[in-house]
């Protein structure tokens, strides 16, 4: 079954993976993404070393006018200044933790916000981690 995380982003946010290599050494995750991707205009395959295994997730940057429709109110978007990156997830444990350390780098370092398609609700940082832990440790 393939499910949705959206991301949502101020315009101004840096898309560039190098930017997210850097928050991830300084928060210190254990994610490494290929450097020269720019999310803004990068579809297809995200890939990246997670926990020392190479993978990768399926993106798609979108409008918000394109998703809208299925956001539950938030007075935190602006509709006018948004970017959004869709994480497209299957049946992949490492791709659900890429998608959901992305998401955790962007809401940590530059006011991302999260949209889970499957609960039909908005992630925030801490609830992120707890999922990322309950993928890490399932016991």
């Amino acid at each position: 079954m393939s499910m949705s995380l959206f991301l949502l982003l101020p315009e101004e946010a840096p898309l560039k993976t190098e930017f997210l290599n850097k928050a991830a050494k300084d928060l210190q995750l254990p994610i490494i993404f290929n450097n020269d991707i720019d999310l803004g205009t990068h579809s297809g395959f995200l890939p990246a070393i997670v926990n020392s295994v190479r993978a990768g997730v399926e993106i798609l940057q979108l409008s918000f006018a394109e998703v809208s429709f299925i956001l539950p109110a938030n007075n935190d978007i602006n509709p006018e200044d948004t970017v959004v990156i869709q994480f497209r997830l299957g049946g992949s444990s490492n791709e659900t933790i890429i998608a959901l350390y992305t998401a955790l780098l962007y809401s940590s370092s530059y006011n991302g916000i999260v949209f889970d398609s499957m609960s039909n609700q908005y992630f925030n940082s801490e609830q992120l981690q707890q999922k990322i832990e309950t993928l890490l440790n399932p016991d």
